[in-house]
């Protein structure tokens, strides 16, 4: 008579068909469940609860590495609303400066001489004034771009923290009606820096022309300073979540004030610290795109006496505003967009809604 022995299973071992296991009852420890082998540990114990990500950045409060890298994300996956966008626009805002440029060129009145002759000085001067004055109108209209940008840069970020792609005719009708505004707020921030500067400067000039120039410098100096002190601390507390607030709610500029007052209190410090960091990462990458550039436009009026050398320089200059703002306008955008996303989940639950907001399907980019 042949017996035939079987060797009794393996710790963890489920018969087929057997349900599987699960975490534990109350009061009862994860080893003592029948079928789970001794030590084991429910994957929700060690993980938590799952995040819901649905698009660049994961809906919960976010940490300084989520910001970059929710802004290289909404890049990479938005190549054409995010930085050929701000190539487009800038491009667009450049269009009336360089066309002044070669009508003064063309003119004769375009030069920068860096040896003018006794005999041509007076007019190489106001000809050198007029080159600066075009260079000087590239940085401006610049400043104009970028208003457009941001506004228009924070609904293609809003989208792409759902998970959604976004073309650049959708991100323009969107924010078209808000490009009003923004100039406005553009234009009030520019106010509030200058008061603020050119008080602490006109009454240093006051008491230079009084006692002296010392006397001006020890008045000037400490004013200036606490100028700028104030100005940052306006800047964060009030105007920079301002834009998304503005164009994402949809509301006045009073109010969007008002309520970047609101989701920055008490995050001061916070917002700053990143605001400074990524000004440290945009400057750093804006340098090495524009120093080469600029190399070449200060090489123009040596290679070229006259007409031509300036009209290199200034050129260059407004190319190298077109591909700094393509690549640092978008990220800087990005990031301050994550920020008012973070300020509103962290203070109001913002989470909830976009959860929700991202489970309804939508019509993608045409």
């Amino acid at each position: 008579m042949l017996i035939v022995t079987q060797e009794p299973p393996p710790p963890g071992w489920v018969p087929p068909g057997a349900p599987a296991p699960g975490p534990p009852p109350p009061g009862q420890a994860p080893s003592q469940v029948r079928g789970l082998p001794p030590g084991y540990v429910p994957p929700a114990a060690v993980y938590g609860p799952p995040v819901h990500k649905p698009g660049v950045v994961a809906l919960r409060p976010l940490a300084l590495g989520d910001f970059f890298d929710g802004a290289f994300k909404t890049i990479r996956g938005n190549p054409a609303a995010m930085v050929g966008l701000a190539a487009l626009v800038t491009t667009v805002f450049m269009v009336l400066p360089t066309v002044l440029t070669l009508l003064l060129a063309a003119a004769g009145h375009l030069t920068f001489d860096l040896r003018p002759s006794p005999a041509s000085g007076e007019v190489s001067a106001l000809d050198s004034a007029a080159t600066s004055l075009m260079s000087g109108l590239g940085s401006l209209f610049g400043v104009f771009a970028t208003v457009v940008l941001n506004g228009m840069l924070v609904h293609v970020v809003a989208e792409a923290v759902l998970g959604r792609r976004t073309s650049i005719g959708e991100a323009w009708r969107a924010t078209r009606g808000r490009m009003p505004r923004l100039v406005g707020l553009t234009l009030l921030d520019v106010l509030m820096w200058t008061l603020l500067i050119a008080a602490p400067v006109l009454l240093a000039v006051l008491a230079g022309a009084q006692a002296g120039v010392g006397a001006g410098f020890l008045v000037g100096v400490p004013l200036v300073l606490v100028a700028l002190a104030c100005g940052l601390f306006l800047q964060v507390r009030f105007f920079q979540l301002a834009a998304p607030a503005l164009v994402l709610e949809r509301t006045g500029v009073r109010t969007a004030l008002r309520r970047a007052g609101q989701l920055s209190r008490g995050q001061w410090w916070r917002l700053f610290g990143i605001l400074l960091l990524t000004g440290l990462v945009v400057g750093v990458v804006g340098q090495v795109v524009a120093v080469p550039l600029a190399l070449a436009g200060a090489a123009g009026p040596a290679l070229f006496p006259g007409t031509a050398g300036a009209l290199v320089m200034v050129l260059s200059s407004y190319l190298s505003h077109i591909l700094v703002g393509a690549v640092t306008t978008p990220f800087m955008s990005a990031v301050t967009a994550l920020q008012y996303v973070d300020q509103r989940i962290r203070k109001e639950g913002l989470d909830v809604e976009l959860i929700a907001a991202s489970q309804v399907a939508v019509p993608g980019p045409r």
